[in-house]
């Protein structure tokens, strides 16, 4: 991974100015109040975790996160981590963006299809930024259900 990219992701996570304790309910409710808009998260069965896992689909009155199907509750946090990345680096702004459409969403117009952000290119700088980025959110909600074990640094 490119260092910039890394920096990009680093960057944007200490902008965020998360609290001691954070959970995945309240980096979503975080990002919201960032973005003025609801947030709302969909499990969808057209989703296969082949091609698409997750997939962002910033609308007018919401940002919709769609996520495939998982046995686990890390990977879906995963997921969802991943696509607030997105938001949180404004991937929805970049000219950089893969916009592609998407058809297993019937329910959604043409427009909004049109414009989703969907996974043309895995190996793009925007793509490992959001991972790099849900890396460091995933670690922050794993580090701050562990604050209890971390006494040690009180008496340094």
């Amino acid at each position: 991974m490119d260092k910039d990219v890394r920096q990009t992701a680093k960057d944007a996570f200490e902008r965020l100015q998360l609290p001691v304790r954070v959970t995945l309910e309240s980096l979503i409710r975080h990002v919201e109040t960032i973005r003025r808009r609801p947030i709302v998260i969909v499990q969808s069965e057209k989703l296969t975790g082949k091609k698409i896992c997750g997939l962002w689909i910033p609308r007018e009155d919401a940002d919709v996160v769609y996520h495939s199907a998982t046995k686990g509750t890390l990977h879906r946090q995963q997921l969802i981590l991943h696509e607030l990345s997105h938001m949180v680096l404004r991937h929805d702004e970049s000219v950089e963006a893969s916009w592609q459409g998407v058809k297993v969403f019937q329910e959604l117009s043409g427009e909004v299809v049109a414009k989703a952000l969907a996974r043309g290119d895995f190996r793009s700088d925007l793509e490992a930024a959001a991972e790099h980025l849900a890396d460091l959110l995933a670690a922050a909600i794993r580090e701050s259900s562990h604050e209890i074990y971390r006494y040690e640094a009180y008496f340094e």
